[in-house]
């Protein structure tokens, strides 16, 4: 997935002596490795060229998950140029690779490792580990592969808006908030394989089913984080489905229902406003999803209940 932190970028590369071989800098939302990866996943390798001549094209790009001595391609999506000298390239991780089992008796250590080649000069192997899942809600920030009869999710107003949608694929904001007992669709990236099983670089034809059962938690907070799942007081539940979106590569959506708010709720307001304590709401609702391997959340508006303290 590509969420530019050039920042981080910046930083990795004033660490660098100017090379004759691509680096690989880092993957994601993680600077620096080791990155923790899942069957399927989609993620952005940041890759500084060194001395090779930029712009590339996808064709002069391949990327390898390497596993116990075998090596499996990776497929490059897309290839784009960060900052200069810097390639963010959009892989998939290969749903063959084998997993590591954290919360099994015995621990399964691994060595997995991979590797991006840039006009046939490849970087250094990083390590990597995978797991069942590594779930990443997606937001507009980030990219997505469609086929060519799949329908993209409408953008929100704010820098990097959670893809969470009502049922006419709109996205919920603070003018077009949720409302109690709504199902929603979150859109995610990273949660394994489905059943039937998916195959890697190719888009569904059909929306499957995970093959790992997700928690799902609701925290109806103030631009509150993700929390992992059971730890809020505010209950534990599974989602309505979490599975494969037809006609996109390595994307999956998270179907919930809207609980109760409670009768205090503060209502969300537009992201051009600040309220006058200085703090803009940009959400009232946290919702978390996750399994023993990793969690991610993102936060939505909801509509106070009619009658409420915050309602007219």
């Amino acid at each position: 997935m590509r969420q530019l932190f050039f920042s981080l970028l910046l930083s990795g590369l004033a660490c660098l002596a100017q090379s004759s071989s691509p680096v690989l800098l880092s993957a994601g939302n993680v600077n620096p490795f080791p990155l923790s990866v899942a069957p399927g996943q989609v993620l952005t390798l940041f890759v500084e060229t060194g001395t090779i001549v930029v712009p590339v094209t996808p064709s002069d790009v391949s990327a390898v998950f390497s596993m116990g001595g075998t090596n499996q391609p990776m497929p490059v999506l897309q290839v784009g140029q960060a900052i200069p000298q810097v390639l963010a390239v959009t892989v998939q991780v290969p749903f063959g690779i084998t997993v590591s089992c954290a919360p099994c008796a015995t621990a399964i250590v691994i060595a997995e490792s991979i590797a991006v080649s840039v006009n046939g000069t490849a970087t250094t192997n990083v390590m990597v580990q995978a797991f069942q899942d590594q779930v990443h809600f997606l937001t507009s920030c980030d990219v997505i592969m469609a086929g060519p009869s799949a329908r993209l999710p409408v953008n929100g107003g704010l820098p990097c808006t959670p893809i969470v949608t009502h049922a006419n694929g709109t996205t919920v904001s603070a003018l077009a908030p949720a409302t109690a007992g709504e199902e929603l669709v979150a859109y995610a990236t990273g949660l394994g394989q489905t059943n039937p099983a998916l195959t890697t670089g190719q888009p569904p034809a059909a929306s499957s089913p995970t093959l790992t059962t997700f928690n799902i938690d609701f925290n109806y907070r103030v631009n509150a984080l993700a929390t992992e799942p059971g730890t809020v007081d505010s209950g534990n539940a599974t989602p309505v489905f979490t599975g494969a979106t037809e006609g996109y590569v390595g994307l999956y959506q998270i179907n919930f229902i809207v609980p109760p708010p409670p009768p205090s709720l503060t209502p969300c307001v537009d992201f051009a406003a600040v309220t006058t304590a200085g703090i803009a709401v940009q959400s009232n609702l946290t919702v978390s999803v996750g399994s023993p391997f990793s969690f991610d959340g993102a936060g939505i508006c909801v509509r106070p209940t009619v009658g409420s303290d915050n309602t007219e």
